[in-house]
């Protein structure tokens, strides 16, 4: 008996000394990297630094945070920002956002609140992401040029195994409330509902400390299903795309709307197409909805090639662009 008693404290004194040892290095390599974001022209502070969680786990909480890329031209400042871990799963990684922050884009500053904004990451030893499940009870992003507020957002990232540099992605909102745009007008009765699930492939894979160098950027999508609604307009959207090292897409989606003439008086009352586009655009959608037997129905082809889109037979001038920041 003396002898377990014995083994037990040398076992709880062991452990005890390892965490504080676990403890001290991820303290030092947190410092450690803004020390490296310093030295890369970066705006990396924070007011404090404390590692917590004896005995099971490693939970780092900065307070006073601010960082920021002069050559993305971005910037982020919240009051504090968690990174959580088991002691004994280091690969597996919660990271939790405070209820307000502050995200500046291109000289634009978003404003970010919200409820349960968190994050699970688990990496492999490489720190390659193998998955990410990330969620908030509501958020709201604003700025001056409006507003969105989200609730029950749900939104994954996983790899899939046996296709290189290939994830999986899904979004899911309960509902989207929106400032007067081209799309919504805020009112009590025009929720918006997105859901969206396609399968991404990247240029290099998803790297877990990926902030401070360039992002891998997306070579091929394939949208399984896009899904939008706003009172009685859907859209559905689904196909694959190619993409240039420019972000330029080569590809072809077929593009489905119930009740499109909503979308286009959105779009009119919104200001992106002037009424005399929007009467055009009509004209042309009325006589390919009418030959595919349902006035109110649009199944066409959204076709993008060269930097230009089309609907049918119809141009839609310049297409986006997809490049991560």
């Amino acid at each position: 008996m003396k002898r377990l008693a014995i083994a037990i404290i040398l076992a709880g004194l062991g452990w005890s000394l390892w965490w504080f040892w676990a403890a001290h290095a991820l303290r030092g390599e947190t410092i450690a990297w803004f020390d490296a974001r310093r030295d890369a022209g970066w705006q990396a502070t924070y007011d404090d630094l404390v590692v917590r969680g004896f005995p099971n786990r490693l939970d780092t909480t900065l307070s006073g945070l601010t960082l920021g890329d002069p050559q993305r031209d971005t910037l982020w400042q919240a009051p504090f920002f968690q990174i959580l871990q088991l002691s004994y799963t280091p690969d597996h990684l919660i990271a939790v956002w405070p209820e307000s922050q502050t995200l500046t884009l291109d000289g634009e500053s978003y404003g970010i609140s919200g409820d349960g904004l968190r994050a699970s990451m688990v990496r492999d030893s490489d720190d390659i992401l193998l998955r990410v499940n990330a969620e908030a009870q509501t958020l709201n992003i604003s700025s001056a040029s409006g507003a969105v507020a989200v609730a029950g957002l749900n939104a994954a990232l996983h790899v899939i195994e046996d296709r290189q540099n290939t994830y999986r992605l899904s979004l899911v909102t309960d509902a989207v409330a929106r400032s007067q745009s081209a799309l919504a007008p805020l009112t009590g009765d025009n929720l918006d509902v997105l859901r969206a699930n396609a399968i991404v492939t990247f240029d290099r894979p998803w790297i877990s400390g990926s902030l401070p160098a360039s992002r891998p950027q997306p070579t091929r999508i394939d949208l399984t299903l896009v899904e939008y609604r706003v009172g009685t307009l859907e859209v559905k959207l689904a196909g694959k795309v190619e993409l240039d090292d420019q972000g330029a897409m080569t590809g072809k989606l077929t593009f489905k709307a119930v009740n499109w003439r909503d979308l286009l008086d959105l779009a009119r009352d919104g200001g992106p197409i002037s009424d005399s586009l929007a009467s055009t655009l009509e004209q042309g959608l009325s006589l390919m909805a009418g030959l595919s037997g349902n006035a109110k129905t649009l199944d066409l082809p959204l076709t993008l090639k060269d930097g230009q889109m089309s609907l049918g037979l119809i141009p839609l001038g310049q297409a986006p662009r997809i490049r991560l920041p």
